[in-house]
């Protein structure tokens, strides 16, 4: 409960400031003239969304199963970035055919490039100050997803180096590196494009049921066969349901122990699970004999396991 609270709390914190560069960048940028920096701004707001998911996937994950879900609230998560990405592709898509019809038209200079490149300096420096205070709540909860927001408060922070670089540019250059705004402003379109499908691919994936990458499952798979009594398996099957994994998988146990024993080697295939990986919210473990009829199934069994046992 206390590391949740510490989760919430850093995140709160992000999302406040993100709000606030966000407002600030995109209303300076549009009084200046500065399409960068509002492209900047709008990085920043994608930041603030993350956030936004971060704290209700914290929320909703507390929450326990009820008669209405039956499974939990994982997926509300995965149901949020669903919304988030798509609406966020439209918005840079959109911000991407500005960019591109500005070339066309002739991009206008910067008036005021020097003051618009100072709100980017002072964006860079707040954000790299989130950036290392998310991560280390990140490590000290030893915490995947706020691990994922501050890279994101990261990625904030290099696109605004880039935009004061282009800024200070013209600014400096005068009217011959006007072209800088334009084409930063092109980039950083073309970036949230990017960082907005991935969202939405990833949200459409968990919803689909679909499994992780192959790297996941070996590193969950290889806490099977260690635990005693825990001769084969097979069906194994990952899925992540927002920021949580569920695993179900049938266990081959010698046939001549008590159903007793055998429901206890499940249970610490189990808790060896979740244990080595709290990102696992339920494992589901179907206990088999491991006798011929069962054992010639796909799976894996244990290599000292008995040479009847393992003969397929």
């Amino acid at each position: 409960m206390q590391n949740a609270k510490e989760g919430m709390r850093i995140t709160w914190i992000g999302l406040w400031v993100n709000l606030l560069l966000g407002a600030v960048k995109t209303l300076v940028g549009w009084l200046l003239g500065s399409k960068a920096l509002i492209a900047d701004g709008m990085h920043s707001l994608l930041d603030l969304l993350s956030d936004v998911v971060v704290l209700f996937g914290l929320s909703m994950a507390r929450r326990p199963e009820d008669e209405n879900h039956h499974f939990g609230h994982h997926k509300f998560v995965s149901l949020a970035k669903f919304f988030i990405g798509g609406g966020l592709a439209v918005f840079s898509i959109s911000l991407v055919v500005s960019s591109v019809l500005d070339f066309r038209t002739g991009a206008q200079a910067v008036p005021f490039a020097g003051g618009a490149a100072l709100v980017a300096i002072v964006s860079v420096l707040l954000k790299e100050v989130l950036f290392w205070w998310t991560r280390g709540v990140a490590k000290r909860l030893n915490s995947d997803l706020l691990m994922a927001n501050a890279w994101h408060h990261r990625m904030d922070s290099i696109s605004s180096v880039g935009v004061a670089v282009a800024l200070l540019g013209v600014w400096l250059g005068g009217v011959d590196w006007v072209f800088l705004d334009g084409v930063v402003s092109l980039v950083l379109g073309c970036y949230l494009v990017f960082e907005a499908v991935k969202i939405f691919l990833r949200a459409c994936a968990d919803l689909l049921d679909a499994a992780p990458e192959r790297a996941v499952i070996e590193d969950l798979r290889e806490h099977i066969l260690p635990t005693p009594g825990a001769l084969a398996y097979h069906d194994f099957r990952v899925r992540r349901v927002g920021d949580v994994y569920e695993i179900d998988l049938h266990l081959q146990v010698d046939p001549q122990i008590t159903v007793e024993r055998g429901h206890q080697i499940a249970h610490d295939v189990k808790q060896r699970l979740i244990k080595q990986h709290p990102e696992v919210s339920k494992v589901l473990v179907h206990l088999e004999p491991a006798n011929a009829e069962h054992i010639r199934q796909r799976g894996i069994s244990d290599a000292e396991a008995p040479l009847q046992l393992k003969d397929r």
